[in-house]
């Protein structure tokens, strides 16, 4: 009896929950603020998935387009590469903003402010002609800089 019971615990002390064969979760979606005459952002989001499936597009009318980024090692260089289709594997969470891959606003038509919300749109492909077309809104979040990235022996005065 445990050992059946095991799997759905599993999924509950993880926070996901799967419904159905065809399920993509969207979750923690947010823009950080812009500024004044800034004409991209990045929008980061997780997709989870119980079936493999492929990312077409995402979308929204803040912006003229939102691009698919992957970042690839290509002759010793990151380099950027916009990308069609995503596959997104089973039972993984793709999250968006880390691990070389961005979603990036181009083209953005107006200031993004701090407790505003984006509409987006994502398609999902499920094969054999099968699309899903997610809706969600993306919080507009301050955005802080971050000097992490530095070690304690490189923090460097400004004054």
């Amino acid at each position: 009896m445990l050992q059946k019971l095991l799997p759905a615990v599993m999924f509950l002390v993880c926070g996901t929950a799967w419904a159905g064969g065809n399920d993509v979760m969207v979750d923690k979606a947010w823009v950080g603020e812009s500024v004044p005459g800034q004409t991209s952002a990045t929008l980061e989001l997780n997709i989870s998935t119980v079936s493999p499936a492929a990312l077409l597009s995402v979308s929204s009318p803040l912006a003229e387009k939102i691009e698919i980024h992957s970042m690839v090692l290509h002759q010793g260089k990151m380099m950027v590469r916009v990308v069609d289709r995503l596959a997104l594997q089973a039972h993984r969470t793709t999250t968006f903003g880390s691990h070389q891959l961005f979603l990036m606003m181009v083209g953005l038509k107006q200031q993004l402010n701090v407790g505003d919300h984006v509409p987006v749109t994502l398609v999902i492909d499920y094969g054999n002609k099968r699309t899903q077309t997610i809706t969600l809104d993306a919080a507009v979040k301050k955005m802080s800089l971050s000097y992490k990235h530095y070690g304690p022996d490189e923090v460097h005065d400004h004054r």
